[in-house]
């Protein structure tokens, strides 16, 4: 039962998968099926977790996997997008040379926008500086339900990216993240904590709503998280968590006008000292 929805008010769907590294085929049905659930239970938009498509340690698979915007192994989504929308990820080569880290938003059969990853972690375990270029650009991705800022895992480390973005008055961001952990003695996954404590500092700072949509699973030895959640724009929580470790497709009901209320009363982002920033820049390079 979906019930009645008022105006501006949008159910959305974190589909919490485990994705197996370059099998497609795999991963395209697993994608189709949490579709298909989501649609049952009355979402309007399915979020799955970064590299959602071909898996997250890829190395020099990267090329070999590479989609292009008219890649016809999107056919099937773009097909389940005429009544849903969906954000998945995959590696995507950009015009001009190049694989991006990519979420791309399918709407009504066709690539609605695209969001390049910004930040490529290349330290510890993370490898992505020898197989993605950065993205070039931070600007909010616009559906017909709504206007959202897409933080792709390490763009939310950097908190400058939700602030920019929050200034251009997005509705919600959309955290999706394949966020490793290691297992330790807590009541929860300890990289799973940290990204927990993200979520809350971002919604909490910029009066925006953060709904994560994070992997689980293993893959080459690396352990994922899971966990999905989602605050609103005071950071207090709009659903429990979803469980750590294991596949779960989380649904989330988000109030578009009680965020713009929410924001009237607190308006952090759009106090934001830019010129703070422009002065620290130009002292950096004077």
């Amino acid at each position: 039962m979906t019930g009645t929805r008022l105006a501006g008010e949008i159910r959305v769907a974190l589909a919490q998968i485990a994705t197996c590294p370059g099998q497609l085929a795999s991963n395209l049905s697993r994608h189709l099926e949490m579709a298909q659930r989501a649609r049952e239970a009355g979402a309007q938009l399915v979020v799955f977790p970064e590299l959602s498509l071909t898996g997250y340690l890829l190395a020099h698979g990267v090329h070999e996997l590479a989609f292009e915007l008219g890649d016809a192994r999107l056919a099937p989504l773009l097909e389940a997008s005429r009544d849903l929308a969906l954000l998945v990820g995959v590696p995507l080569r950009r015009q001009g040379g190049g694989i991006v880290n990519a979420a791309l938003l399918l709407e009504d059969g066709a690539v609605r926008a695209v969001h390049e990853k910004l930040y490529l972690p290349t330290y510890g375990m993370f490898d992505e500086g020898r197989y993605f270029v950065p993205g070039r650009s931070l600007a909010p991705l616009r559906s017909a339900l709504g206007t959202f800022g897409v933080l792709l895992c390490e763009d939310a480390w950097h908190l400058s990216s939700a602030v920019l973005l929050a200034r251009q008055q997005v509705d919600a961001f959309l955290l999706v993240a394949g966020g490793p952990t290691e297992l330790d003695a807590g009541d929860q996954p300890a990289g799973l904590r940290r990204w927990h404590a993200i979520v809350t500092a971002i919604a909490a700072t910029t009066v925006t709503p953060v709904l994560f949509a994070n992997r689980c699973g293993w893959e080459e030895g690396v352990l994922f998280a899971g966990g999905s959640w989602a605050v609103d724009a005071r950071g207090a929580r709009l659903v429990d968590p979803a469980p750590a470790l294991e596949e779960s497709l989380l649904l989330v009901d988000l109030s578009l006008p009680a965020v713009r209320y929410t924001r009237s009363l607190h308006p952090i982002p759009q106090s934001e000292r830019l010129e703070l920033w422009r002065a620290a820049l130009e002292g950096e390079h004077g």
